[in-house]
């Protein structure tokens, strides 16, 4: 995909954060902009951003825990922007802590949001792709779905999960005109510290915290990870990685996977 004028993304997650950044990197590229997120109203701050600096964005508040709700999303899509052409399932929520205080309803949370959200979004919008003649889809991981981290074990359980379903995706996408980038990101300047702030009264026994990120106020500039996004649906990348001080642990990573295999 070399030209975005015209083409309509729809990024979940969009509120804040890397969502935002992908938003707004989008929509000066030329694409019309369905902004989702659970927050309805920092949906619509971001849509209204993009509104002021003479773009076209509308904002639809989702739940991308619910299938339900991520199918109401494509509707407005198809109804208010006459189609989709690129998905960013990208809204992700945190917990951390030591693993014996994980609780059940932490780890049930994180995998609804971070897992099933992007399973949601490629099962409803894919088949709009296909039958579109082809688009791009891209699933936000992390650098935590290569590498784990201690007391955020959870987490980057989801994020492998990720990976390995994006993975899949791609092989299977591939031959239908629809290709799928993993976004890999590290620290970014967002709310991920305040996911808490979502969590749902159905998950509310919370074992771990958002805070065990700490502080990302001193993270990459959410803009700076959506310019990124968009030079990699240019290019049909496989993955999107935007620090490059982790390619030598994650080599490590893969070195050392590879010299356990018997010689």
């Amino acid at each position: 995909m070399k030209e975005f004028e015209g083409k309509v993304a729809v990024v979940t997650g969009a509120g804040s954060g890397v969502g935002g950044g992908i938003c707004t990197a989008l929509a000066r590229r030329g694409a019309a902009l369905v902004a989702a997120d659970i927050d309805a109203e920092a949906a619509e701050r971001t849509a209204a951003g993009i509104a002021d600096a003479g773009g076209r964005a509308i904002a639809v508040a989702t739940d991308v825990c619910s299938r339900s709700s991520v199918e109401a999303l494509a509707r407005r899509a198809e109804s208010e922007l006459g189609g989709v052409d690129i998905v960013c399932n990208n809204a992700g929520v945190l917990v951390g802590g030591p693993m014996q205080e994980i609780s059940e309803d932490d780890w049930q949370w994180l995998w609804s949001v971070n897992v099933m959200g992007v399973v949601h979004g490629c099962h409803v919008f894919a088949p709009m792709l296909i039958e579109r003649g082809g688009g791009h889809i891209v699933n936000t991981a992390s650098v935590g779905g290569f590498l784990s981290f201690s007391t955020l074990a959870t987490y980057c359980t989801t994020k492998f999960a990720v990976i390995g379903f994006s993975e899949a995706l791609q092989m299977e996408l591939a031959e239908r005109g629809v290709s799928v980038s993993i976004l890999c990101p590290g620290k970014v300047h967002s709310n991920l510290d305040n996911a808490d702030r979502l969590r749902p009264e159905r998950f509310a026994d919370a074992g771990g915290t958002s805070k065990e990120l700490g502080d990302l106020g001193d993270g990459m500039d959410p803009l700076e990870v959506g310019e990124h996004v968009a030079r990699g649906i240019e290019t049909e990348a496989p993955y999107i990685f935007t620090h490059p001080e982790f390619k030598a642990l994650i080599e490590e990573r893969f070195n050392k996977v590879l010299d356990s295999f018997p010689s």
